[in-house]
Order: structure tokens, then sequence, then C-alpha cells
């Protein structure tokens, strides 16, 4: 592969990213927060975050891999109880599940 095709894909992948981004902006002008297609989209983006969540917990890659799934679905389970409880704080939910992983995947 020569390195001006990747110039060029690199290219090609900004400009559509970036025109995807423009037509958003300009486009959320004419959307009301409380209408049907914001609550679609709201709707949409927490369930791929959701899919994307359970596709690590429950089917890693990489060194993810050499964790047990149980370590994996109590961290998780530890993450939301704590987000939930401290009124939706994510530094601290991800903080405390993080050390919880560290301090599993060294007992277990």
């Amino acid at each position: 592969m020569s390195s001006q095709f990747i110039y060029l894909s690199i290219l090609v992948a900004s400009i559509g990213t970036y025109f995807c981004r423009a037509f958003g902006m300009f486009s959320a002008k004419n959307i009301k927060v409380d209408s049907p297609i914001f609550h679609w989209i709201r709707c949409v983006s927490m369930a791929v975050i959701a899919a994307v969540i359970a596709r690590i917990v429950f089917f890693p890659v990489g060194i993810l891999t050499e964790s047990t799934m149980l370590v994996r679905i109590v961290c998780t389970l530890i993450l939301l109880v704590v987000y939930f409880l401290f009124k939706k704080n994510v530094i601290l939910a991800v903080s405390s599940s993080t050390i919880c992983f560290v301090i599993l995947n060294h007992v277990l």
C-alpha cells in the first residue's frame, strides 16, 4: 500500500466526518430538545452504548480476555450501582469499578 493511498484515505475520511458534523450542526437548529426525533436519537445513542458495553463484557478482545467473566460482570454492576447512588457521577463510578477490576484480577 503506498503512502499516497493512505493520505488520500485519511483525507476522504476526514471530509466525510466533518461534512456529517457540519450537517448535524446546521440541522440541530431545527430540532427541539423535547421533540420525538430528538428522543429517538437519544434512545438509539444509548442503545449503541449499551451494545458496545455488553460486547466488551461478554465477548472481550485482546488483553481483556485474560480476566474472567465474573470479574467483568461484577465490575460492571459496581459501576452501575456507584453511578446511580452518587447522583450519576461518571468519574467516581469509573474510578471505583477500575479499582475493583484491578483488585479482583490480582485476587482471582
